[in-house]
């Protein structure tokens, strides 16, 4: 797994084979297979690992009582509304640090995102951190209709919309792709007085954010929004 996840990191899925895979390992191709079946499966069990890596280091964090990975210490989780109890609170701190140890495995190896968003989630700990997920949401002060949307809204955003946030950052041609970004909305906040006001008024903030900030954004409205359930009242998603 440590070899295969190197040469994933340094020369992505696209150019990782069982027969390069057995060169780094000294080794005969036919080997392989007494692991796995394929490339396929391979990708799957790769996945499967960096996923359990994010889970341990959720686990030692929380037994530290930190409030996610290093590289997010600038971004503060935000204060609980008086209206949430101490629960909800610790759980919806604990949600937010699970999410941010999966987006950081995206950030250290760049071609989790698109296998995430190209698997069926199946593997062993994409269940497990679905589990996790639901246990944490158990914590709270939600109806099971609740719970159930809550956590499907939760597994979207961190292994979908949070890939896909991941994945556009770590191409090689990001930079650039987001400076054309940037030009097309400029042509059109300037395409005549008073057109796309708001779109005018949004692009100076596009220069001023990066994945981190995109994702913890994001992230943040939908945790508060989990939040606002717990107050009460109805229960309709």
């Amino acid at each position: 797994m440590d070899t295969a996840i190197s040469v994933l990191d340094r020369e992505g899925s696209q150019r990782l084979t069982l027969r390069g895979l057995a060169a780094e390992l000294d080794s005969g191709v036919a080997s392989l297979y007494w692991y796995t079946t394929g490339k396929d499966d391979l990708m799957a069990l790769v996945t499967s690992e960096v996923l359990g890596r994010a889970l341990t280091q959720f686990h030692a964090l929380c037994g530290d009582g930190e409030k996610g990975p290093r590289e997010f210490m600038t971004f503060p989780p935000p204060s609980a509304d008086p209206r949430t109890s101490a629960a909800t609170a610790q759980a919806l701190e604990e949600l937010r640090c699970l999410c941010l140890c999966l987006f950081s495995q995206m950030r250290e190896h760049p071609w989790l995102a698109g296998q995430l968003l190209g698997t069926a989630r199946g593997e062993e700990n994409a269940l497990r951190t679905w589990e996790c997920t639901g246990q944490l949401l158990q914590r709270m002060e939600l109806d099971a209709e609740q719970r159930f949307y809550a956590s499907l809204a939760v597994a979207n955003y961190a292994f979908g919309t949070g890939a896909g946030i991941a994945h556009r950052h770590n191409r090689p041609a990001a930079e650039k792709s987001a400076r054309q970004v940037h030009e097309k909305l400029e042509r059109a906040g300037h395409s005549g007085p008073g057109m796309l006001p708001v779109v005018r008024a949004m692009l100076g903030s596009f220069g001023d954010h990066d994945d981190r900030s995109e994702y913890i954004a994001g992230l943040e409205l939908l945790l508060a929004g989990i939040e606002r359930q717990t107050w009460g009242g109805s229960s309709t998603p």
